[in-house]
């Protein structure tokens, strides 16, 4: 179906519920009455610009009352239909097929990859940490956990009951404007499992109390149950317990818990545990006006007009991927460069935010007018009203798609890959496709949040909690109501920007699938030259356990090459063009 008449069919559907609704349709009544009455000259002078002529007072008085119509309107739609649509949770609905473990017996080459990997982090630096190994495979398991001290406080996302200083992951006490001080933290630089924001001061939460590990307890085999069925079966613990198959596969993953991480569970639950399955939650968004998303299409359409200025055009693939491609100028073969394939992270507008970084930072002079270049689209992580998510399927589909159409066989097996944020797991689906993996020469991950997924760093940091605002930014003498609200912000940013969005909650939610998504860097062939971008003080990406992952490699591996950037946070990157000029020089390299 052609998806602009979809589009229409959509709006004009939406208009027809709005008159269908008795209360809205009272609105739209009074509503013109109040229209009526402002237009009047007489009531001009509630008007700020009230200077205009009367014919134009009575065009924007007109505007604006037609505009809180449509606003009154989006907002019953948003409550009453958008929101119970996004939280249609079924957990006994089969998840997105695995890709590299099928059979529900091959999730356990899975589970001990991960358990590998975590020891190798450990004979890393357990010379600098007072923690056994058993210990530091429990830290990881329970910090896929939300914790909660008492057990008639209501778990809330984004505001845990965490009753600690120091918390690992990234994990910091909900923020309070009154009940939480500036203090420094006692967290271990050399520890494998410490916050994404290890050089950032914590946040102290001064009214609980120092032992409250001990009242919570460890986790139980009902906890663990709970966890592993989502983790490894994206289902509720009772659909696998109906499965003969998967409660065998249960049962070997304890095998392999007591015997790899000598870790055992007592029988029971622990009500002081719940799993971060973040699928079976509920969206919890906040309501944005439809006026932002007006203001978000306008932005995107600007950018959209200069691409065609700029000699992009713009193709829809059979199964629905959007792209923006432009051919290279007609050189001889060998002066062609790599073409270069953009996937977008998260972001307001989509591609539109990371046209000054690609087009005059990356790619700027001959080298843009020297290769193709295409701008991937992915519309429910760009703020538009959108659930309609493309699998991994028809994605690397469509890739394909536009690779065949607009390159020759010469220039197909030669592409350079480049992925911000949550655009790096679109790369690891396209490495990981066997008609692609052969045809790439390069990847670069800016801000890659698929590398390491296995860990809580990302869910947590993007999902659950705050990060505490940067030292250097933080002013500790505004401890007034004003500063403390500016902190706030500071560190809300992530959760008022991204996660709280509900076409990208509802996508991550309802859409995800972590095991496909997750980048294991060993597994990319030796051929393929890997540039990595990472930001010291990322609030989402744990940088620090990245580069100890990437250093890990170099001993084997020579393509795998990084960038770090101290003192800045996620998608610091995009807006800044010194960092262009680093990864201008990286990519250069990485072409000769």
């Amino acid at each position: 179906m052609d998806h602009d008449i979809l589009r229409r069919d959509i709006v004009l559907q939406y208009c027809s519920w709005c008159l269908r609704q008795p209360v809205l349709f009272t609105v739209y009544c009074f509503g013109r009455q109040i229209i009526m009455i402002l237009s009047v000259s007489s009531w001009s002078w509630w008007w700020p610009s009230s200077s205009l002529p009367p014919v134009g007072v009575v065009v924007l008085t007109i505007f604006v009352g037609w505009y809180i119509l449509f606003e009154i309107g989006f907002f019953f739609h948003y409550h009453r239909n958008l929101i119970p649509f996004a939280n249609q949770i079924c957990p006994t609905r089969p998840p997105a097929p695995y890709r590299d473990y099928k059979d529900v017996g091959d999730r356990a080459k899975l589970l001990n990859r991960i358990l590998d990997l975590l020891e190798e982090h450990y004979q890393l630096i357990k010379k600098t940490q007072d923690v056994s190994a058993s210990e530091a495979y429990y830290n990881f398991i329970e910090s896929w956990f939300c914790k909660k001290a008492v057990n008639d406080v209501n778990y809330e996302r984004f505001s845990e009951q965490l009753y600690m200083t120091t918390l690992d992951v990234g994990l910091c006490p909900p923020l309070s404007l009154s009940s939480y001080s500036f203090g420094g933290a006692s967290v271990n630089d050399d520890d494998g499992f410490t916050s994404s924001n290890d050089s950032l001061p914590q946040l102290v939460n001064t009214n609980v109390p120092k032992n409250n590990d001990i009242a919570i307890g460890k986790l139980r085999r009902d906890n663990m149950d709970e966890f592993l069925s989502w983790a490894f079966f994206g289902i509720d613990i009772g659909t696998v317990e109906s499965d003969t198959a998967m409660k065998e596969a249960l049962e070997h993953f304890y095998t392999i818990l007591q015997s790899k991480a000598g870790l055992q569970f007592e029988p029971g639950r622990n009500t002081h545990f719940t799993p971060r399955w973040f699928t079976f939650e509920k969206v919890q968004s906040l309501y944005r006006p439809i006026g932002v998303y007006v203001a978000v299409a306008l932005m995107q359409f600007a950018a959209n007009c200069i691409l065609y200025i700029m000699g992009f055009r713009q193709y829809t693939c059979e199964k629905g991927l959007r792209y923006w491609h432009r051919s290279a100028t007609k050189h001889q073969q060998q002066q062609r460069k790599s073409p270069f394939l953009f996937f977008h992270g998260i972001a307001p507008g989509g591609h539109a935010p990371y046209l000054p970084i690609v087009l005059f930072g990356l790619l700027r002079g001959e080298r843009s007018r020297k290769r193709d270049i295409f701008f991937f689209e992915n519309k429910p992580i760009s703020y538009a009203l959108c659930f309609d998510a493309l699998s991994e399927e028809d994605t690397v589909h469509g890739v394909l798609e536009a690779v065949h159409q607009h390159l020759d066989s010469y220039r197909a097996n030669d592409l350079m890959l480049c992925g911000h944020s949550f655009g790096s797991c679109q790369l690891t689906w396209m490495i990981n496709s066997p008609q692609l993996k052969s045809r790439v020469h390069s990847m670069i991950l800016l801000d890659p949040v698929s590398i390491l997924l296995h860990e809580p760093d990302i869910v947590v940091n993007f999902f659950y909690t705050r990060n505490p605002y940067h030292e250097d930014s933080y002013n500790r003498k505004s401890d007034n109501l004003a500063g403390k609200l500016v902190r706030f912000f500071h560190e809300s940013k992530i959760h008022l920007v991204a996660s709280s969005e509900l076409f990208i909650e509802y996508y991550l939610r309802r859409n995800f699938a972590w095991y496909n998504s997750e980048l294991w860097l060993d597994d990319i062939p030796l051929d393929v030259k890997v540039l990595v971008c990472l930001a010291k003080n990322d609030e989402i990406v744990n940088a620090k356990k990245i580069e100890r992952e990437i250093s890990r490699l170099s001993k084997s591996r020579s393509n795998i090459q990084k960038i770090v950037w101290d003192e800045v946070g996620h998608a610091h990157c995009i807006c800044n063009p010194d960092r262009w000029s680093d990864i201008y020089v990286a990519m250069t390299i990485m072409e000769q």
